[in-house]
C-alpha cells in the first residue's frame, strides 16, 4: 500500500496564495511576525502542501492564511510543519507538507466545506 492509498482525503492540485507566520512576534508587540508567501501545490481537508523561499522546522506548529480561488476571504488556519525538503525543480525553494489542526478559532470548518465544494466541481479522470 503506498502512501496515497493511505490518504483519507482527497488532494486538489490548487494553485493558491498562501502566507505562513514562521516567526511570532516579540513578546508585548503587536502585529505579526516574520510572515512568508508561498504558493499551494495541492490542498486537502487535513493538509496542503507548499512551496516557500525559505525553510521550515519539521513540528512546528504556524498560522496560516490561504486564499482559494473563487473564494471572497482567506481561511486562517493553523498547521503543524510535517514534512519539509529541497526542492529539486527550483534550487534555494523548500517544500514542505502541513497538516490542518482542528483549532479554536480558525476557518477549518469553512474550509473543509470550500474543499468539498471544490471537489464536486472537479471532473473525475
Amino acid at each position: 500500500m503506498t502512501d496515497k492509498d493511505k490518504r483519507r482525503f482527497f488532494r486538489l492540485p490548487v494553485a493558491s496564495r498562501v502566507f505562513i507566520e514562521i516567526e511570532s512576534p516579540p513578546p508585548g508587540s503587536i502585529g505579526p511576525g516574520k510572515v512568508a508567501r508561498c504558493d499551494t501545490l495541492d490542498v486537502s481537508h487535513s493538509g496542503l502542501r507548499v512551496r516557500l523561499a525559505e525553510s521550515v522546522t519539521v513540528g512546528a506548529i504556524l498560522q496560516i492564511g490561504v486564499e482559494l480561488p473563487g473564494e471572497s476571504e482567506p481561511f486562517y488556519l493553523v498547521g503543524q510543519v510535517r514534512w519539509r525538503m529541497r526542492d529539486k525543480e527550483y534550487p534555494g525553494s523548500w517544500i514542505a507538507g502541513f497538516e490542518i489542526l482542528n483549532a479554536l478559532g480558525s476557518d477549518i470548518e469553512h474550509w473543509e466545506a470550500a474543499l468539498m465544494e471544490m471537489d464536486e466541481r472537479t471532473p473525475s479522470p
